[in-house]
C-alpha cells in the first residue's frame, strides 16, 4: 500500500489547490446573489477539470478515479459548490459511455471544454431514496421516445443544456428503468430553480416533461438497465462528494489554527487552551481517517474491484464529519464567525446539503447493513 500521491498526482493537487485559493476563493460569496460566470466553467475545461473522465478521442484525459479524488478535494478548499462541475461531468462522461455514437461525439467534447453542462435526473418529488419506484415515463411512438414527469432536486436544473432522464419504459421496479438523453432545449421541456440555504451554484430545481419527443438513439445502454448505470454512478461519486467536503472542512480547520495562534484571551492565545487545541486536533484525525477512506474507495474503482459498502461509508462520513468540523471553526471564531464577513456559515450550509444529497445517511448505513448482513436482511426493499 502506497499513502503518497505520484510526482503528477502531487502537481494536479498544487495546480488545482492554487486555482482554487486565488480565482475561487476570492469570489465564493459573490454567487449568492449573481449568476455565475460562465468563464469560470470554461477555465475549469481549460485546466482539464472537466474532462478527467472524458475518453481522450472526445477531448478529455480518462484521468483516474484519485486524480479526480484529487481535483474535487483540492478545488473545495476555494469554493465547495465548484466540486459540482466536476461530479457532473464526471458521472455524465460514465453514463455516456453507452451512448449511440452521434450523441458521444456532440456531447462529450462539449462537456470537456465547460461548453455544455449535463445534469442527472433521477429524483422525483415522492421518489427520492426509493428511486427503483419513479414515475417518470418514457413511451416508444415510432423512431422516437415520448418522455413525460417531473424530477425534483436536480443539481444543475436551472442552467443544463442536457439530461441523462431515468425514465419508466417497462415494468414495476428497477427492470422497468431505462436512460434516455434529452437536450433541454427541446420542445415541451420547462424547469424551475428552487431557494436554497445553501449549494447556490448547483442551481438545485426540478425538470418537466410534456410530451418531449426524442430520437430512439437518444435511449442510452440496454431498456431497463438504467437502475444499474445510476447505482454505479453513485457508487464512484459518493468518494468525490467525500472529499470535497473534507476539502472545505480542511480549509476552515487551517484558517482557524492561524486565528487561534493570534487571538489572546487573558494574556494567551486560544490555541493555548486545551478546549480550543483539543477540538482541532479532534477534527483532524476524524476527517484524516475519512479521508482516506474516501481514497481507497477510489482506488478500488481504478482497480476495477467492488466498492459499494466503502462508498457509502464515506458519503455518510464525509459530510457528517466536515459539518461537524465546519461548525466548530465557526464557534472558535466567535460572533465574527457566524457573520457573513466570514465563510463558515456559507461553508456549513452547502457541505450540509450533502448530508441529503445522493444519499441520506439513513440510506448508507442501510447499503453498508446490506453488504454487511445480505440482501435478505435489507432493511428497505
Amino acid at each position: 500500500m502506497d499513502f503518497k500521491f505520484d510526482e503528477e498526482q502531487q502537481l494536479l493537487q498544487q495546480v488545482t489547490n492554487k486555482y482554487a485559493l486565488t480565482r475561487l476563493a476570492p469570489e465564493a460569496d459573490r454567487w449568492k446573489n449573481e449568476p455565475f460566470a460562465p468563464e469560470i466553467v470554461k477555465e475549469l475545461g481549460d485546466l482539464g477539470i472537466l474532462g478527467m473522465r472524458v475518453p481522450a478521442e472526445y477531448g478529455g484525459s480518462k484521468a483516474s478515479f484519485v486524480a479526480m479524488g484529487i481535483a474535487a478535494e483540492e478545488l473545495a478548499r476555494g469554493d465547495f459548490n465548484v466540486s459540482y462541475f466536476l461530479q457532473l461531468s464526471a458521472i455524465a462522461a460514465k453514463l455516456l459511455d453507452g451512448a449511440d455514437e452521434e450523441i458521444k461525439q456532440q456531447w462529450l467534447p462539449a462537456i470537456a471544454s465547460g461548453d455544455s453542462i449535463v445534469a442527472f435526473a433521477l429524483t422525483e418529488p415522492g421518489v427520492g431514496s426509493d428511486a427503483a419506484n419513479l414515475t417518470c415515463s418514457a413511451r416508444r411512438d415510432g423512431d422516437d421516445w415520448i418522455v413525460n414527469g417531473e424530477k425534483s432536486s436536480i443539481t444543475f436544473a436551472g442552467s443544463a443544456d442536457g439530461c441523462v432522464v431515468f425514465c419508466r419504459t417497462g415494468g414495476p421496479g428497477a427492470r422497468g428503468i431505462s436512460m434516455i438523453f434529452v437536450p433541454l432545449d427541446l420542445p415541451g421541456v420547462s424547469r424551475t430553480k428552487y431557494a436554497s440555504a445553501g449549494g447556490h451554484l448547483s442551481e438545485r430545481g426540478s425538470l418537466f416533461f410534456d410530451d418531449v419527443r426524442v430520437p430512439a438513439n437518444h435511449q442510452i445502454g440496454v431498456e431497463g438497465t438504467g437502475f444499474i448505470g445510476a447505482m454505479e454512478a453513485f457508487d464512484f461519486n459518493r468518494a468525490i462528494i467525500a472529499l470535497a467536503a473534507i476539502g472545505t472542512a480542511s480549509q476552515s480547520l487551517d484558517e482557524t489554527i492561524e486565528y487561534t495562534k493570534t487571538r489572546e484571551t487573558f494574556g494567551q492565545p486560544l490555541a493555548k487552551r486545551e478546549g480550543v487545541a483539543f477540538q482541532i486536533a479532534e477534527h483532524l484525525a476524524l476527517l484524516h481517517a475519512t479521508r482516506l477512506l474516501s481514497y481507497e474507495v477510489l482506488a478500488l474503482a481504478d482497480a476495477g474491484l467492488p466498492h459499494t459498502s466503502e462508498a457509502a461509508m464515506c458519503k455518510w462520513l464525509g459530510p457528517k464529519q466536515s459539518v461537524e468540523a465546519i461548525h466548530a471553526c465557526l464557534l472558535l471564531h466567535g460572533w465574527t464567525g457566524y457573520g457573513t464577513d466570514l465563510p463558515f456559515v456559507q461553508r456549513l450550509n452547502d457541505v450540509m446539503g450533502l448530508e441529503v444529497g445522493d444519499g441520506t445517511p439513513e440510506i448508507m448505513k442501510a447499503i453498508i447493513a446490506r453488504e454487511a448482513f445480505g440482501r435478505e436482511f435489507s432493511s428497505y426493499k
